[in-house]
């Protein structure tokens, strides 16, 4: 369980800050001789001795020990200016936090530009810290933001060695050696269906750079873990950011200096300057990043991020609209839809057990248009639906169903009737048109926004389903104030303020997040959005790799995954496996059978069991459930071996275990041994496979564990246990 410790104090000596506690983790930064400095992290819950202190203030101004790392706790370039020095005390204050929790703020006057800053960080009790800036232009004239990291700074201080002769040296590799002391783990893919490629890489003694280019936050993420190979820190953090994104490293390794190995780190948006101009008198937030410093293996860091991210950053789902399982007509359809085959869709939804039919893309084209060549027709549906929607879904409601729609609200397609009647609502790239639609423009917005409203209200949707396909990429650029702005923090500042504006107008409207699958899982949209599609090419076995690498970032009760016929999710492996997949996540089915004459009484029946297995023994207790990793990295594109992934209810009285078989070559036979259940504790444990039972003490199966054996690739099982 999370610690309930959430408190931030303020000091005045030796120097004015804060020390920030959120359980056991405690963060100390102060203002010294102009630079708001992070003095020291420790995740043991001992507050440090100013003692231990004193050469870190000697370097501030002279980098001694620490030449070449950032030592201030966030970074700021205007006018091309970086403010990382110069600043005045101009006020603090501890307040409760939005969602509890402890909530502080401490606000800098720059003596070297006309610019203030309050620094806001809030602790929720979990270990974690959530960082972000407002930057106020006090001038009497525009300021462009060319840079800025809401968080920077030493992340090791103590841990290093270095901070007295007390401590012990540092453990830290000699320079050149095999293995550096830091590891950090990170998503090495960003291309389309390699979402989840979650690997290590040992951090070297020069700086190391993650980001997102596309425009969007990407297929990757911006989260990351960095390891302590020697002592068994992990610092966790990620971005709220939905588009182009840094986390830069630096490893400074000291061995005269008693072998110590100091780390700074940057985490804040990224792309082409100024990122966004300030007009006079005007204050921009900053995304926000969190950040939190724990002594536990990487599930127990894991398992507290999520505890953090469902308390403090994830929407909290509409009223009995949780967790749905979610039937799209994709599949055999994609969209040459017809109301007869709406129909035969919404039947076979209500036969297996759904409880949510969603028209994808396409409904609103004509006969023989391409379904991405005409989004922004939002009048009507086209002629493919010639009685319109209403049919459709006041079929599924006396089936009863809850309606979805998909649209992609942020484009319009070149063949739309808003792309025509509006030619300058497309972004500027390097001084030429492009097929990007300007949310900068404020006739562009209100449209949008008007657009997206009457849908929702003309269908009376309970589900709106928001798709992005497109990347951006460095971004378009406006002329504004003399200056040539960077068109993605507008358009993200606008984009946050509308679908939050839809989530308080429509308060039970179910909001699925997908952005051509996984392109769009970050903090930002998950901050608004109550569950995303994760991938778009669910195919074994790399579709197992994404489900295992991607809930180390997101819980994955707010993951969604389509089995079925669509995007290639039925081409490979057995049904059962394929199934699987999304009985561990948000249920969503995506093509059964194509019509009543092709009825496969087998298929239905393993769909209609995976449903029930769903509703039965995962939904209960997803939605707060601890997870294990018992493969946590599966490299490669298409991954071998097995795949090990545990759900434990927070009681400890119920989980799931699904076990993977992989490509290629692997021992049949799999040892696992659950982590998450009560060692006094006896449970019924089912082998969904064949249905049998058995009867087993919690000590025996945590300390011997229990053997599968699955004899081909692309197989699997799922384990089912309920405490007696």
């Amino acid at each position: 369980m999370a610690s309930t410790v959430s408190t931030i104090v303020a000091h005045a000596e030796p120097f004015p800050g804060f020390c920030y506690m959120s359980g056991l983790t405690i963060f100390d930064e102060a203002l010294i001789k102009g630079r708001w400095i992070g003095r020291y992290w420790t995740a043991s819950g001992f507050v440090v001795p100013e003692r231990d202190l004193t050469w870190l203030t000697d370097n501030v101004v002279k980098p001694v020990k620490t030449a070449g790392l950032d030592l201030h706790a966030f970074w700021l370039e205007v006018d091309g200016q970086a403010l990382h020095f110069g600043w005045e005390l101009a006020g603090q204050q501890v307040e409760p936090g939005a969602k509890g929790g402890s909530h502080g703020w401490v606000e800098l006057r720059s003596t070297v530009r006309p610019v203030s800053v309050r620094v806001h960080t809030e602790s929720d009790g979990t270990g974690f810290f959530t960082r972000w800036l407002e930057i106020t232009n006090t001038g009497e004239r525009p300021a462009a933001l060319n840079s800025v990291c809401p968080f920077a700074g030493l992340l090791n201080v103590l841990s290093a060695g270095v901070s007295s002769h007390y401590y012990p040296p540092s453990l830290g590799t000699p320079a050149g050696a095999e293995k550096p002391t830091y590891s950090l783990g990170y998503y090495a893919e960003s291309d389309w269906g390699n979402e989840g490629a979650f690997t290590w890489l040992p951090l070297p003694s020069t700086p190391v750079r993650i980001e997102g280019r596309l425009g969007k936050s990407g297929h990757g993420q911006p989260f990351f873990i960095l390891r302590n190979e020697h002592y068994g820190e992990h610092l966790v953090g990620g971005l709220e950011w939905s588009s182009n994104w840094q986390a830069e490293f630096t490893a400074l390794h000291r061995p005269f200096e008693r072998g110590a190995t100091l780390v700074s780190c940057r985490l804040g948006p990224a792309g082409p300057g100024p990122l966004r101009v300030i007009a006079p008198g005007e204050t921009v937030s900053t995304p926000r990043a969190h950040v939190g410093l724990l002594f536990a293996d990487l599930d127990g860091c894991v398992n507290v991020w999520h505890a953090h991210l469902r308390a403090s950053v994830l929407p909290k789902p509409a009223p009995e609209r949780e967790l749905l399982v979610n039937l799209d007509h994709w599949s055999y359809l994609e969209h040459e839809l017809s109301e007869e085959t709406l129909r035969h869709e919404i039947d076979v939804a209500a036969e297996i057990g759904a409880e949510v039919f969603t028209v994808d893309a396409g409904w609103y084209g004509d006969r023989a248009t391409s379904w991405w060549r005409t989004v922004g027709n939002w009048e009507r549906a086209g002629d493919r639906l010639p009685n319109d929607l209403h049919p459709v879904f006041d079929y599924a409601r006396q089936k009863g169903l809850k309606c979805g729609l998909w649209l992609d609200i942020e484009r319009i397609g070149a063949e739309s009737r808003a792309a025509l009647a509006h030619p300058d609502w497309f972004v500027p790239y390097y001084g030429q048109p492009s097929d990007e639609f300007d949310l900068t423009i404020p006739a562009a917005q209100a449209w949008m926004e008007g657009w997206l409203v009457n849908v929702i209200e003309r269908y009376r949707l309970d589900l709106f389903r928001l798709d992005y396909n497109t990347s951006p990429y460095e971004g378009g650029q406006n002329p504004r104030d003399g200056f040539q702005e960077n068109t993605r923090w507008r358009y993200y500042e606008f984009i946050y303020d509308l679908y939050r504006r839809i989530q308080r107008r429509f308060p039970n409207l179910i909001m699925e997040n997908c952005a051509g699958g996984g392109g769009r899982t970050d903090l930002g949209m998950m901050s608004i959005f109550h569950y995303v599609q994760v991938t778009d090419w669910p195919i074994l076995p790399r579709a197992v790799r994404i489900l295992n690498g991607m809930t180390l970032a997101l819980p994955p009760e707010r993951l969604l995954f389509w089995t079925g016929v669509g995007q290639a999710g039925h081409v490979r492996g057995d049904l059962d496996a394929q199934m699987r997949l999304a009985v561990l996540t948000h249920f969503g089915v995506c093509g059964v059978i194509p019509a009543g004459n092709q009825r496969n009484d087998e298929t239905m029946a393993r769909v209609k069991h995976h449903v029930d297995l769903y509703k039965r023994a995962v939904r209960p207790i997803i939605a707060d459930c601890r997870i294990y990793h018992h493969t946590p990295i599966l490299p490669g594109l298409e991954p071998q071996g097995w795949c090990v992934l545990e759900y434990a209810s927070a009681d400890s009285t119920r989980g799931v275990i699904g076990l993977f078989r992989l490509g290629g070559e692997a021992e049949p036979v799999c040892r696992v041994q659950p982590r998450g259940l009560d060692l006094g504790r006896t449970y019924r444990v089912t082998w969904d496979n064949t249905g049998q039972v058995s009867q087993v003490d919690g000590f025996v199966l945590m300390q011997q564990g229990i053997i599968v054996r699955l004899e081909g690739a692309l197989t699997s099982e799922l384990l089912v246990f309920e405490a007696l």
